[in-house]
């Protein structure tokens, strides 16, 4: 469970999301499905408002969802994920203000009519920012967190876990239910949770390979030049037959939506 082991233990890894080469690769991962931003925006009605998105990387849901809104604050602790993100389409929105640092610490600019997050509240110190979350967000907000820039499963599914085991950095992880972590803990009040309509993408076998890395177990920084070499090689290798005549890979993606009311 998240909170057995020191905070020293996530800072650690947590940190290697600074790393430029695992931003740099970022934004090969997976898109969430275009339902993910029709269900965020339809949670807001007829309001718009202003959004907070923490945890934000290189801005994926930031930058969609700015032009829908009055304005979107994006914080992360990483420099170099908000210099990729300042660089890709929307980063350099006039209404979009880019915060550098934890969300434990950082300056806010509240009321925000919503918040949102990716997998990266995981990482946080969650006995100070769901309070803060409550603190910033309107009486009608909610904290919404959204999950799901990974392929469904797929025919080549149990070889690339096999490969991940093997050449992962993080040899300490523990799969969680992270929602369900955060509701017996305290720090959420669900009202809703939706899966989106499974939706075909395609992706090149070189970029779905190099997408690993952007993950802090397959960092190349901590695996180190050998390992991500033979991790690469070894990947497309197994995915190889499953590529297209252009070199393609094609997989079903899905995001899992959650909203609610942020408890102290």
């Amino acid at each position: 469970m998240k909170t057995t082991r020191p905070r020293q233990y996530w800072d650690d890894y947590a940190s290697r999301f600074k790393n430029r080469s695992l931003a740099e690769t970022y934004e090969l991962r997976p898109p969430y499905p275009n339902e993910t931003y029709e269900v965020l925006l339809s949670l807001r009605g007829d309001e718009r408002g202003r959004v907070l998105d923490v945890g934000c990387g290189t801005g994926k849901i930031a930058r969609t969802l700015v032009n829908h809104v009055d304005g979107v604050d994006a914080v992360d602790f990483s420099q170099e994920m908000i210099r990729v993100g300042k660089s890709l389409a929307n980063g350099d929105h006039p209404n979009l203000k880019w915060i550098d640092g934890p969300v434990e610490e950082v300056q806010l600019y509240p009321p925000y009519a919503m918040i949102t997050a990716g997998a990266s509240i995981h990482w946080m110190e969650w006995s100070v920012v769901f309070p803060r979350f409550k603190e910033v967000l309107t009486t009608d907000g909610y904290l919404v967190i959204i999950d799901g820039d990974r392929p469904l499963e797929s025919p080549w599914q149990d070889m690339e876990l096999s490969l991940i085991r093997k050449y992962s950095t993080n040899r300490h992880h523990e799969p969680i239910d992270l929602i369900q972590e955060l509701v017996s803990r305290g720090h959420l009040d669900v009202f809703g949770d939706k899966l989106t309509t499974p939706v075909s993408f395609s992706q090149s076998l070189t970029d779905y390979v190099q997408s690993f890395h952007s993950r802090e177990s397959m960092s190349k920084e901590h695996m180190g030049a050998e390992n991500v070499e033979a991790f690469d090689t070894e990947l497309s290798q197994v995915l190889s037959e499953f590529v297209d005549d252009k070199g393609f890979l094609s997989f079903q993606l899905e995001a899992r939506i959650t909203w609610g009311r942020p408890l102290t």
